[in-house]
């Protein structure tokens, strides 16, 4: 689900400019004599401060409406305090909209009861500026969810003319990686070329970058792939690294090193991962378990035929 703060930053900027075209008028207004002393204190009397400024070498102008001066900064710093308001009330709506569905994930998992709060906040921003980003949101969440047909049905309806060039990189990457994971390597390759003039233009690409790795490990091309995903790691993408020290841990379990993948393990315990993430290191946790239980079975074993082989 899009950032919380990232949703507000369109209202943010609107009660901005509507902030600054309010304080504009209140300055304009006494400069065309289109709002005096009368005029204010007799809409709102509560302004009258009665305050009164004296002092020699003090501009006369300053002196005379000094009183009407600080009535109206008071009006200005009203407007602005309630505009600091209204956008963190805003703020805190989208913040709890999107901790109550962190909530939901973290008790039910990957259910149909989150999908529903995800597709609720696709219609809500269907017509604003930020529908594309939140629906590659929305299809990241589908993919750890396991449902490669909705996340298929919304990359092919979103409107790539509406995207950024972060956006169309991110959505090529989406593409490629959901082609991997339901097995189908030459559309993997195809949505990855697509994207490449993306990844050129915006200078590399982390989500490019460990599709790419994925891709190599896929084809078992692992010296390629851990390549890749050592470089993702390095990143500042931390979704990302999750998953590319695990793809490695898995690399190094295939070449009989079970050290290395037990340092990563160790290394990957220690970070914050999603749902899918804690579910998936389980299992990798598992497999280098059954590594090292075989290694010592299989220690076990050519002691006891040493045994044997000496007449012991």
């Amino acid at each position: 689900m899009i950032k919380a703060s990232l949703e507000a930053k369109s209202f943010r900027i609107w009660v901005f400019c509507i902030c600054v075209f309010i304080l504009g008028v209140l300055v304009c207004l006494p400069f065309l004599g289109l709002l005096t002393e009368d005029i204010l204190y007799s809409a709102l009397p509560g302004l009258d401060l009665g305050l009164r400024l004296s002092g020699g070498g003090l501009p006369s102008w300053l002196t005379e409406n000094f009183n009407f001066i600080v009535s109206l900064t008071v009006i200005g710093l009203f407007v602005c305090l309630a505009a600091v308001t209204v956008t963190l009330a805003v703020t805190l709506v989208l913040y709890s909209q999107r901790k109550r569905a962190a909530g939901v994930l973290k008790r039910t998992g990957y259910t149909q009861e989150y999908f529903d709060l995800i597709e609720r906040k696709r219609r809500r921003l269907s017509r604003s500026p930020l529908a594309p980003t939140n629906d590659l949101c929305a299809v990241s969440e589908y993919i750890d969810g396991r449902r490669y047909e909705s996340a298929f049905e919304i990359l092919r309806n979103i409107n790539v003319d509406d995207f950024d060039i972060r956006d169309a990189t991110v959505y090529y990457s989406l593409y490629a990686y959901c082609f991997i994971l339901t097995g189908d390597l030459k559309n993997a390759r195809f949505a990855l070329e697509l994207g490449e003039p993306f990844v050129e233009k915006q200078k590399g690409s982390t989500d490019a970058d460990f599709v790419r790795a994925l891709l190599m490990y896929a084809e078992h091309d692992f010296e390629g792939a851990k390549r890749g995903f050592r470089s993702v790691i390095d990143g500042k993408n931390h979704r990302l690294r999750v998953w590319s020290g695990m793809y490695l841990a898995l690399i190094h379990l295939r070449q009989h090193d079970k050290d290395k993948a037990r340092k990563l393990a160790v290394k990957l315990s220690s970070m914050k991962k999603t749902p899918r993430q804690s579910e998936d290191m389980l299992k990798l946790l598992k497999k280098i378990e059954q590594a090292y239980t075989l290694e010592a079975e299989e220690a076990a074993q050519a002691a006891r035929e040493e045994f044997v082989g000496t007449g012991v």
